[in-house]
């Protein structure tokens, strides 16, 4: 009895269902049923259901004195070889079938097992009992089972929802589906992000370096009937280009926990992305009425850095969710921490929810009118939407072992002139090599949105770090000898979001103004100087001196004029 007793107990847990045991008592029964009853937002309308019969009931006998019966369990044929193979047995025991039932007993991990002995039954041609519900049904109800013990399936799904016993004490037994596995939703606040074209919670952003993304993932308390612990873990992971702000805030329904209600543990990993972890602690305490079904929202931000991954591509943000998945099996967590699993717990995980932040930037190529690349020139670059912004150029040093090859028309190139195939006549010299040095300056925003930067070795001057928005670009030094820009440039930047869902999450950045070469991940503006040379424009003294010479000028001109005419009215 002693061995019946663990059996039942162990198969009546269920692994995702829990049972609800209508005892009838009734000794001398040979068959049976199961119903299987809705749950909270769980329906079983139009569903078919099979249980598999994998233990035969022999026989029973009644206790005595109040005490419980006896129940003797045999293997069926068509399961014999799936029992030897698992418990490593050759058939020929002493006693075959308690061996067997010995060895389930000792199963630690149910739902595998169940797992394995519903491929079995399959795999064998075993027949099972079947039955499927009406449209519009609450229950349905598999009658006629010969007593034994079965696992039963969710033909829609083909896995386990439960391991249970009929036999002559309880040969009716209901059960109710339990509520579908915990989930996770991960999304960018878009009322408070700095993004004016999200509206709700969405997947996408756009940000500049230096904005904050507000998070909110959301869950809700599963159903934890069978369990006396559960384990509740986020597991989120920022790309390189997003600082974690250390600012988790979390609800369940309408209580608001406080720090010691649970733990945030965040490390920058080696490739620059960091790895937050937020344990619930003492989760079970949420198995009250108070918390059924309350949903889950847990905030926190990141700041976007200047690691930022630039174009359409953009910066993405995972979480996955780590949650208990055996109520059978109960053990002590973590060395270090009891409310988070070790690597033996039993446990499920979520698929990871993605959230992405776009980051852009402007790149300005300075040119003559031959197209050769100028340096020199500063420029001057305002927005709405700044925050912080990195301003780059280059400058390439002579070195031996450089990479780097100078062209005749001012641009570099790793190509090297020598290898065969290359034209040498687009070279200033075949034999001289430069490295790259990147002069990067991160401006953050005071109480301006206006940054400047000076043009590069290579012509280039990069405004790494924007977003979407209408920018104004002004030249503010020329190169030596020729003119400043008579008109700024204006350049809009557009972005739209790839659609929820869909297979590539690439943005569309687009680029509208002057001279706007549009790119896959980054806009290219030529700016083309022409030589030459123009007034002060800044006006004091530089000025003045021209406006006193011409007067000076202007003055000569009209003393000589009436010189010359007096004296020839003198020669007459």
């Amino acid at each position: 009895m002693k061995h019946a007793r663990k059996l039942a107990s162990l198969l009546l847990a269920l692994v995702m269902v829990f049972a609800l045991a209508t005892t009838a008592f009734a000794t001398g029964e040979t068959t049976g049923s199961i119903t299987i009853n809705d749950a909270t937002n769980v329906s079983v309308a139009g569903k078919t259901f099979n249980a598999y019969k994998i233990l035969d009931v022999k026989s029973y006998t009644a206790g005595t004195d109040g005490q419980a019966g006896t129940v003797v369990y045999t293997v069926p044929a068509e399961m014999k070889a799936f029992y030897m193979n698992r418990y490593t047995l050759t058939g020929n025991e002493g006693d075959f079938d308690a061996q067997v039932v010995e060895n389930i007993n000792g199963e630690t991990d149910l739902f595998a097992f169940a797992k394995a002995a519903l491929a079995a039954a399959k795999n064998a041609g075993i027949t099972p009992g079947t039955s499927t519900a009406a449209a519009d049904a609450i229950s349905v109800t598999i009658n006629d089972l010969p007593l034994g013990y079965y696992v039963v399936e969710d033909a829609g799904t083909a896995t386990p929802i439960s391991a249970l016993i009929l036999d002559t004490t309880n040969p009716n037994v209901d059960i109710k589906i339990k509520a579908d596995k915990p989930t996770v939703d991960k999304k960018i606040d878009g009322v408070n992000d700095t993004d004016p074209g999200t509206t709700g919670d969405v997947k996408y952003n756009n940000a500049s370096v230096g904005d904050k993304i507000p998070y909110k993932v959301t869950s809700q308390v599963p159903d934890m009937t069978g369990y006396t612990k559960y384990y509740f873990v986020l597991n989120d992971k920022l790309s390189k280009g997003l600082t974690f702000d250390n600012n988790v805030a979390i609800t369940i329904g309408d209580k608001t926990l406080a720090d010691t209600d649970f733990t945030v543990n965040h490390v920058v990993n080696e490739d620059k992305t960091t790895s937050v972890e937020i344990v619930f602690k003492n989760f079970i305490q949420y198995k009250t009425e108070e918390y059924k079904n309350a949903g889950i929202t847990v905030t926190y931000s990141a700041t976007v850095n200047k690691d930022a991954e630039i174009g359409v591509t953009g910066n993405p943000n995972e979480v996955k969710l780590i949650y208990s998945n055996n109520p059978n099996v109960t053990d002590d967590g973590s060395p270090d921490a009891p409310d988070k699993p070790n690597e033996n717990s039993p446990v499920g995980e979520t698929p990871v929810s993605k959230t992405y932040t776009y980051v852009t930037e402007l790149e300005l190529i300075k040119v003559d009118n031959n197209g050769n690349r100028l340096t020199g020139a500063e420029f001057q670059i305002a927005g709405t939407r700044l925050n912080t912004v990195l301003v780059s150029a280059n400058t390439f040093t002579v070195r031996e072992n450089g990479e780097y090859w100078k062209l005749k028309d001012g641009t570099y190139t790793t190509d090297d002139p020598n290898a065969e195939g290359m034209d040498k006549s687009k070279y200033e010299s075949t034999t001289i090599k430069y490295a790259k040095t990147t002069t990067t300056n991160t401006i953050t925003k005071t109480d301006t949105v206006t940054y400047t930067g000076t043009v590069g070795a290579d012509g280039v001057l990069r405004f790494t770090g924007l977003t979407a928005g209408d920018y104004t670009i002004t030249e503010l030094k020329a190169p030596a000898g020729y003119n400043l820009l008579e008109t700024p440039i204006k350049v809009t930047i557009g972005f739209t979001a790839p659609a929820e869902g869909a297979a590539s999450q690439d943005c569309t950045w687009t680029y509208t103004g002057t001279d706007i070469v549009n790119g896959t991940n980054v806009n290219k503006i030529t700016v083309v100087n022409k030589a030459g040379t123009e007034l002060p424009s800044t006006g004091g003294m530089g000025t003045t001196i021209f406006y006193v010479l011409g007067s000076i000028l202007v003055v000569g001109a009209v003393v000589l004029l009436v010189t010359k005419k007096r004296m020839s009215s003198a020669e007459r």
